[in-house]
This record gives C-alpha cells, structure tokens and sequence, in this order.
C-alpha cells in the first residue's frame, strides 16, 4: 500500500534509488528540486507507519528509511506467514458453522497468505477446505478422490460441498421424523397392550362389593361418607349423647 501510494504521487523513484542527486551545489535548481522531492516522501512514509516504527525513520534519506522498514517488516513477515500457514494447515470446520462461512474462512486465510507473498493455488484450498470437514463429510470426501483432475477444480469442489451440507441436512430430518414416528408408533401399542382389569375384580367403593363400580351400585343411594367416620368428626356416640374424642 505504501509504495502504490509513493508511486502514485511519483516519489518511489528516489527512495528505490533509481532517481540519483544531481551534481552541483546544493542551491542550484535540480538539486533543490530533488531535496524537496525527498523529503516529501519521508514525509509521507512517516505519516503512514504506527508509531512503534518511528525509531526506524530518523534518516532524511527516504531510501535509508525504506530498507530499514522493509528489513523490519522482512523479519516480522516471516513468523507471521509461517502463523498463517499453521493455520491454513489446520483449520477446523465447527459443528454449527454452516458451509458459505467455513468456504469463506478458508479463503480468506488463503487471500492473506498470498497478501504475504506465499503462492497459493486451488489444490492448497481445496486441500485445506476438505481436510478440516468433520467426521460425517468421510464418504464425501472418497468421492473426491475418484474424481479426474479436469473435474477436480476449486468451482466444482465448493459446489459439491454445498450440495453435500444440503443433502446431510435432509438426512438428518428425515432420520428424527422416522425416530418420531417409530415412538409413536411403540406408545400406541403399549396402550393397546396394557391389561385391563376385569370386571369381576373391580371393588365398589360404595357397598365394598365386587364386580361393579360405585356409579353403577346396586344397593340403591350413594354413600358419601362412612358412619363411623362421622361419628368419630363429630365426636357422638351412638346413643347420642355427648362423649369427649380423644385425639
């Protein structure tokens, strides 16, 4: 970005070196012209670096600064393109990322390798897009393998990934809706299956007698609370009179 914009403003050729001072005294023209060139471009660097590279712009010769920022930045750009390839190598697809974003993430790792000067080509992407899909992309990914190399492109591949993503996620819905179904199915024949109790069993909760319920009673009115139960609530004896309950 740097040198486009000192390119764009037609400084680059005195800090590259290919513009030379010219002879003579430092009041003639073309020497001035080329001093003030020069320090328009120190200038524009120093304005366009962050302040932690300030140290390593102290020259007035914007060429002296130049290679010093670049073997910087040399030394720096190595550890940071070996980062990005150790994460290019091993990227992850997560469980819930859906495939448009894990396609995305892979090439814009890509995109900031080749940004530090690694050439990268469409079988490092595709390398990198398949070998961290997880577990259930396996039989996919044999598919690929059988595949010719006029077939094996950067375009098909990302179109079979996003038709494979579509097609687990049909077969994921399906296999719940057969799951439901099969439940289904398994609770009505336990309630079909459960045994009734016969009717010969049934105890009347109101004459305590067998074989009928208590709506169906035949010893005529309901009862609804127990004689004794009532004499002991309200603590009277048979005879009526008043006896102390004793609780």
């Amino acid at each position: 970005m740097m040198e486009a914009l000192l390119i764009e403003k037609d400084l680059w050729d005195v800090v590259d070196g290919t513009e030379a001072r010219p002879l003579g005294s430092a009041k003639t023209k073309a020497v001035r012209a080329f001093v003030k060139k020069q320090q328009v471009a120190r200038a524009k660097i120093i304005l366009h670096i962050e302040a932690s590279q300030l140290p390593h712009a102290r020259y007035d010769d914007p060429k002296e600064i130049w290679e010093n920022l670049e073997q910087v930045h040399r030394a720096r750009g190595f550890a940071t393109r070996l980062a990005l390839r150790r994460r290019f190598l091993y990227m992850q697809k997560r469980e819930d990322q859906v495939m448009n974003a894990w396609i995305s993430d892979v090439k814009n790792t890509a995109f900031h390798l080749e940004s530090s000067g690694v050439a990268i080509i469409d079988e490092d992407i595709i390398l990198a897009l398949t070998a961290g899909l997880p577990e259930s992309y396996s039989t996919f990914i044999v598919t690929l393998d059988n595949l010719s190399a006029d077939d094996l492109t950067l375009p098909n591949v990302i179109t079979r990934l996003l038709n494979e993503e579509v097609r687990q996620g049909h077969s994921i819905q399906s296999s719940e809706h057969r799951d439901n179904e099969a439940l289904a199915v398994q609770v009505t024949k336990n309630l079909n299956n459960k045994k009734k109790t016969p009717l010969s069993d049934i105890t009347c909760y109101n004459c305590g007698g067998k074989g009928h319920y208590k709506s169906d009673c035949p010893s005529g009115s309901l009862k609804t609370e127990k004689p004794e139960m009532a004499s002991t609530a309200t603590g009277l004896t048979e005879d009526g009179g008043d006896d102390e309950v004793e609780f």
